[in-house]
């Protein structure tokens, strides 16, 4: 009997709870779309900040100050320490290597083009590193996306350069120009493919392939550094769980791409080197994205909100149009526990239908703007379905509370009396 009065009642009733419907969709939709941004385009994201530059650099061990708490023993910088090259390669052989994006190998000099002092910089540009995985194409070009460049960049192995903007002011060269070039009592005659413009000290030096560097200065296979670009998740507050008071909190620490734990990683596979995160780098990273995730919260809320705002105006229209209806089944024996619950099923039935309808919205919504964005589209995600549906029954508890009191405090003889 009570499931013929319910669905007796739906159909009768189709174009408001229609609205109501409506009203639960769109939040959802609104919800969802967000937390699947939030959840699936952190990377997306990240790889975004990552045209700024590198946020880690590799340098010979103990070529950085090291330290530690009062007490502990302090590592004195070592001068002129170099690594191998062969280090490159080795960062897509540790347990983060698909985080690290990109790396560009320096390796410094003083030099001299057109007879005006300058210091010379050995990189790659674009160069091919076998890897585990493979052929890696990386270099400057893709670490550094964000630098101005008139012309082009060097080809590997050629004998040309890229000059900053302020050296090639003092020089008097431009893109196309040939001059001399002297480094470590090496000289070659260098054609300049493009003019650099960072706004830094970049915009003093000249920048070469590290392939002619090596071969005009006879300096041999070594580096100075590696600059690095890798994919990271913002610090957790507070310290690092301890491993014997919390060994499972140490454990979700150390397998997640935290900048400490993928510094440390590295540290330990690099053989005579360790990874220094760029501090400033990744805190700038990590309070753009908190603020991004606080915004999607808010809009999710508001959206919440209104949806809710929306069901709680139908339902109550839907109480006061019913009221002789309600009055007649309570004056037939429907207790007050009886109609509020036939209302609360109506309400809960039709937000459901909404947060399955908000689900598939909320996907093909957050579909849309990633690929618009960062040119990737996804697919559905099942695993927010019982999200989308928990928001659902939230919305529709929310949306009865009031026209259920309402409900309770209708006198049956006065409604039917007119």
């Amino acid at each position: 009997m009570f499931t013929r009065v319910l669905l007796a009642s739906l159909a009768a009733r189709r174009v408001r709870l229609g609205l109501g419907m409506l009203a639960v969709t769109v939040g959802v939709a609104a919800a969802v779309a967000l937390a699947a941004l939030a959840l699936e385009s952190g990377d997306d994201f990240a790889r975004t900040l990552r045209a700024a530059g590198p946020n880690f650099v590799v340098l010979p061990a103990g070529a950085g100050w090291g330290g530690g708490p009062e007490g502990a023993e302090v590592r004195v910088p070592r001068a002129g320490a170099t690594l191998p090259v062969s280090v490159v390669a080795d960062l897509k052989r540790s347990f983060w290597k698909n985080n690290v994006l990109d790396a560009a190998p320096e390796r410094t000099a003083a030099a001299r083009i057109a007879g005006v002092p300058a210091t010379a910089v050995g990189t790659w540009f674009d160069h091919d590193v076998a890897s585990a995985e493979g052929g890696w194409r990386t270099g400057l070009k893709s670490l550094r996306p964000h630098w101005r460049i008139d012309g082009r960049w060097p080809t590997e192995g050629a004998t040309e350069v890229v000059l900053g903007r302020r050296l090639a002011s003092q020089c008097a060269l431009g893109v196309g120009s040939v001059a001399d070039l002297e480094i470590g009592g090496g000289t070659e005659r260098v054609r300049v493919s493009g003019i650099v413009d960072v706004g830094g000290p970049e915009d003093d030096q000249v920048w070469m392939s590290l392939e002619r560097m090596q071969a005009v200065a006879g300096i041999g296979g070594a580096v100075d550094r590696v600059w690095v670009s890798a994919l990271v998740k913002p610090e957790p507050p507070g310290p690092v769980p301890d491993q014997t008071r919390d060994p499972k909190g140490y454990e979700r620490y150390m397998c997640t791409a935290y900048p400490g734990v993928i510094a440390r990683e590295l540290s330990g596979h690099l053989k005579g080197a360790e990874a220094l995160p760029l501090a400033e780098v990744v805190a700038g990273e990590a309070h753009v994205v908190g603020r991004l995730d606080l915004l999607m919260l808010l809009l999710a809320a508001a959206a919440l909100g209104a949806s809710a705002l929306g069901l709680i105006s139908t339902t109550t229209a839907t109480v006061v149009e019913r009221r002789v209806e309600l009055a007649l089944l309570a004056t037939l024996g429907a207790s007050g526990a009886q109609l509020g619950i036939l209302l609360l099923c109506e309400t809960v039935l039709v937000s459901l239908a909404g947060g399955v309808a908000g689900w598939l919205v909320g996907n093909l919504a957050a579909d849309v703007i990633r690929g618009h964005a960062w040119g990737h589209v996804g697919a559905l995600r099942p695993l927010l379905l019982p999200v989308a549906l928990l928001l659902s029954l939230v919305l529709a508890l929310a949306g009865t509370l009031g026209p259920l009191r309402l409900t309770l405090r209708l006198e049956p003889a006065q409604v039917l009396r007119g």
